[in-house]
């Protein structure tokens, strides 16, 4: 997946689309709302170092099994097993770290028992005595061999990637093929508003509800209302160059991370943060606004 980036602040920044501020609607299914980052530029701020106390403690390694037998000892302090266990097993095989008080702990008997059923006197065992750590009798259930062992960490869970945008695709003129990408205007309407001074990009007129379209095909990197002055918002990244942004829509399509393809319908065009119904639209070159007529035939 794309790595949502931050440049939120910048971009609010340098836009300046209208100057009305009516509140924006909920939109739907995004996190993206709100939040302070941004997908246009760098961090504003980077990540220090953890400070040495602030590592994650890591367990020591154990020796290899097959060593003559005796505790390890670090600064004067014994270091155990961390081998992980199936609590359910009926039998222990002792690896170096194990003594009788850590092998009934990870197995949740008493320290008594497991002297008990091996016939101990003390606390001496060695490496690859096989000791029991359940009653005589005992029988392990049937799911024991898929059970997972205790003290094991567990499995990192993989973000699921977004479902495959399935919107319409609506023709809206002519296409044009400008610095490697095919561009196709992002609603129809007049241009109310062109390019130039503090207007970053082009205003488009319309009705509200009308299909508002990705210009190119690319990738969603932003989808929500967290952008002051453009309302409902979604920015597309089209390659490491181009990202194109559709502002003040009444509401939204698609989730970030979500692929889209050129014509594919993104949003529905409204009034969010504007004095009336229009799609503001950009392009932006390497983080910085261009002339959007220069890519698409209006």
């Amino acid at each position: 997946m794309l790595k949502k980036t931050a440049f939120y602040a910048a971009f609010a920044l340098t836009l300046g689309a209208c100057t009305s501020q009516q509140p924006a609607p909920v939109v739907v299914g995004n996190a993206g709302s709100g939040t302070s980052s941004n997908p246009y530029g760098a961090t504003p701020y980077g990540t220090n170092a953890p400070a040495a106390n602030d590592a994650p403690y890591t367990p020591p390694s154990a020796p290899a099994a097959n060593s003559s037998y005796m505790p390890p000892v670090s600064s004067g302090a014994y270091i155990p097993s961390y081998a992980p266990v199936d609590i359910n097993a009926a039998t222990h095989t002792v690896v170096r770290g194990d003594t009788v008080y850590n092998i009934s702990k990870r197995y949740h008997i008493s320290q008594d028992n497991l002297r008990e059923w091996n016939g101990l006197t003390d606390n001496n065992i060695s490496i690859g005595q096989n000791l029991r750590v359940k009653p005589a009798g005992y029988t392990a259930p049937a799911s024991t061999a898929a059970a997972k062992p205790s003290y094991s960490a567990p499995a990192p869970v993989a973000k699921p990637a977004p479902a495959p945008l399935n919107t319409p695709t609506v023709a809206t003129g002519a296409t044009r093929t400008v610095s490697g990408i095919t561009w196709q205007r992002p609603t129809n309407g007049n241009v109310l508003a062109n390019f130039g001074g503090s207007n970053k990009g082009v205003d488009i007129g319309g009705n509200a509800g009308q299909p508002v379209v990705a210009a190119a095909d690319g990738k969603v990197v932003y989808a929500g209302s967290g952008l002051r002055g453009y309302g409902n918002l979604v920015i597309i990244q089209h390659n490491s160059s181009f990202l194109s942004a559709y502002g003040h829509n009444q509401r939204l399509l698609v989730n970030e991370g979500q692929n889209v393809k050129r014509g594919q319908t993104i949003a529905q065009m409204g009034n969010t943060d504007a004095n009336r119904t229009q799609l503001h639209f950009e392009v932006r070159q390497n983080g910085k606004p261009v002339n959007p007529a220069t890519y698409i035939a209006f």
